[in-house]
């Protein structure tokens, strides 16, 4: 039973809407409310909704009276439905009675109850007038609603639809309290009570219909259902509920802009590129050492008698130690406290040593003819020198032996065992920083002096690792090694745990070096880094902004769907946060698209740059760090535009977000 007693309720510079009703209402029947626009139907329905505070009067409602205000939605009892009725549009009809909470058994008789059965998989755009407010009185019924207001039910529906709509509501009437706000004077036929509302005066009277049964026995004789019944299994206030499961569905929804995440994730792929190109100097030149030019050795220079098996700490890193002929080889000047003497020497003063590993040396995988070497005094001829011995049959020089006088050891014969291919810039760069002499890389190439360019087997040189007599005339004695290590990461490793260590225990008479890099790329990424940092930061973050706007663009539009859930009794601040986190999940799945795309394109971009060498460095480079701080912005920003979002949300109640999204529309 409710009653309303000296209501009293208006709007600021206007007359009251409502002045002293006073009403009786049973807990069944069908209540319709008539009146012209503007003569507070609807703003009777608000009120009794909880939306609405009135000013004087009071409402008694289950034996508690209130004053100013009613709990919202009468403390879950009262569905409002509104004229247009709302629901999750990306639910199927029967997941919108699922949201409830409500068992499948339950809802589908539900469903089959008001003729719905065969639409249960339909979305709620693609039902009719009639069956979407049948639809949102079935949901009325499965939240066990004891009131029902209804503001303008039929309004858009054509004559059939109507009388569907009124003969369910009377239907529903023995079970449930309906006030239904209407223009149509047909609802007459139906109603047991019709409450006129007069727009001049305010006044609600109440006038009974010859037809409707007494309040008090209607309420004897059509009692509410049972708990066991289907209308009442679900409360409302179930908000311990998730909407994990159902708002999933909303980012795999056909109603979702699929073009704009297109554009997206290409607009990703892009920035992701620019955060791979923008590198600070230090990495990119690890970058381009270790992928562009493969560089794997270090170089020991010790003097005053240091030997290098007693200087380096015992490691497993370096995979071999070759003896360099060129640094080592005395060169025939003589130091003395007063002159200085030159003699020019009768042997050899260049052999250029490689590794007789070939997993350690970048030219094994460049051979024409023959093969790496096998053993001591073998050498592999360049393209130019094998032109120059055999014109144009190189093969046939495999095999054969030159002679070249080498520091005390005089005539050696040298077995050719391969031919290279010709070398393009990177590689060239590769044996420079090995210690080849004779080789030159862009416009330092000199073709003339490859005529005569050969690398040897470092197994070669072993004979003079014993040898006090090999020094170089540069004063003092000096040898000089290199150190070959499986690849640039362990060389890096190496370096950097060995270097500072062992020139602070030995001094100037231990020096280890890694190899430079093309003055031209040395010089000019510094400055372009500079440059593209700061624009990769911009863009990353105008990229979490541009996502951000896209999903509030979304929410805005669809907002409906929001009131939707809160509607259905989740709470609003859960429910909020569980659509920011899948907002940002779907943003991860967006990025790792994008990182697939951006993956195929440098790595493409980069193998085309190894080839053929149009720049000297590591075009795309992955620096873990930036790419951290990538990510961290991205989310960052995308999280904040969606905090502000949905603090708009936060402030309303479902019919508040409603109206906003109708308005918007």
């Amino acid at each position: 039973m409710m009653t309303i007693k000296h209501l009293k309720k208006s709007y600021p510079g206007q007359p009251p809407t409502l002045r002293d009703v006073d009403l009786c209402l049973s807990d069944t029947g069908f209540y319709l409310l008539l009146g012209e626009s503007g003569s507070g139907k609807t703003t009777f329905l608000n009120i009794l909704a909880g939306m609405l505070p009135f000013e004087e009067g009071s409402i008694k409602w289950q034996g508690e009276a209130f004053d100013r205000e009613l709990p919202e939605m009468l403390r879950g009892e009262a569905e409002y439905i509104t004229q247009e009725p709302f629901f999750a549009d990306f639910l199927s009809a029967f997941d919108n009675l699922k949201l409830l909470g409500s068992p499948d058994e339950v809802t589908a008789g539900i469903l089959s109850r008001f003729g719905l059965a065969e639409k249960k998989d339909q979305l709620p755009t693609t039902l009719s007038g009639g069956e979407r407010q049948r639809l949102a009185l079935a949901r009325a019924l499965v939240k066990g609603r004891k009131v029902l207001l209804l503001d303008e039910p039929t309004a858009a529906l054509d004559d059939g639809n109507k009388r569907k709509i009124f003969e369910l509501l009377k239907d529903l009437s023995g079970e449930v309290l309906i006030l239904c706000a209407t223009h149509d004077p047909d609802a007459k036929a139906y109603a047991d009570v019709v409450l006129q509302f007069d727009k001049g005066t305010g006044r609600v009277e109440s006038c009974p219909f010859p037809n409707a049964e007494d309040a008090d026995s209607s309420s004897e004789s059509r009692p509410l259902p049972s708990p066991s019944e289907p209308s009442s299994h679900v409360s409302g206030g179930e908000r311990d509920r998730s909407a994990f499961p159902f708002l999933r569905k909303w980012f795999h929804s056909g109603r979702r802009e699929k073009f704009s995440r297109f554009c997206f994730i290409f607009f990703l792929t892009l920035v992701l590129c620019l955060v791979c190109l923008a590198d600070t100097p230090a990495h990119k030149s690890d970058a381009t050492m270790a992928k562009l030019y493969h560089l794997n050795m270090l170089k020991l220079i010790l003097h005053g008698g240091l030997d290098v098996n007693d200087v380096l700490p015992e490691d497993s890193r370096p995979q071999a130690v070759t003896l360099s002929y060129n640094g080592s080889c005395p060169d025939g000047i003589v130091y003395s406290p007063d002159v200085i003497m030159y003699d020019s020497p009768d042997y050899e003063m260049t052999f250029n040593a490689l590794p007789d590993d070939p997993s350690l040396c970048l030219l094994s995988s460049h051979i024409r003819y023959g093969s790496w070497f096998t053993g001591p005094d073998q050498i592999i001829l360049s393209p130019a020198m094998a032109e120059n011995l055999a014109g144009k049959r190189p093969e046939k020089l495999i095999g054969s032996t030159i002679s070249r006088k080498l520091y005390q050891r005089g005539d050696v014969k040298l077995t050719i065992v391969g031919i290279t291919e010709d070398l393009n810039d990177a590689e060239r760069v590769y044996l420079d920083a090995a210690d080849v002499s004779q080789i030159g890389y862009g416009k330092y190439a000199d073709p003339e002096s490859e005529r005569n360019l050969y690398y040897g087997s470092a197994s070669t040189l072993d004979a003079y690792r014993e040898d006090e007599s090999f020094y170089s005339g540069s004063g003092g004695w000096q040898q000089v090694y290199y150190l070959y290590f499986q690849n640039y990461a362990a060389m890096d490793s190496y370096y950097r745990d060995v270097a500072d260590k062992m020139s602070e225990k030995y001094g100037g008479n231990f020096r280890l070096e890694k190899a430079g890099l093309p003055i031209n790329y040395e010089l000019r990424w510094p400055l372009i880094s500079r440059i593209l940092l700061p624009s990769a930061a911009l863009a990353t973050l105008l990229t979490g902004l541009f996502y951000g706007v896209l999903r509030r663009t979304e929410f805005l539009y669809n907002s409906r769907f929001v009131a939707a859930f809160e509607y259905a009794g989740f709470e609003k601040k859960k429910l909020l946060r569980q659509l920011t986190g899948l907002s940002l999940l779907e943003l991860a799945k967006q990025l790792l698209a994008a990182a697939a795309l951006t993956l195929i394109l440098t790595v493409t971009a980069n193998l085309i740059n190894r080839r053929n060498f149009l720049l000297p460095l590591e075009i795309f480079s992955y620096n873990p760090w930036l790419i951290a701080g990538f990510v961290f912005l991205l989310f960052g920003m995308a999280w904040l535009v969606l905090h502000l979002t949905f603090r708009r949300f936060r402030s309303g109640n479902w019919y508040e977000l409603i109206m906003a999204a109708r308005d918007l529309l």
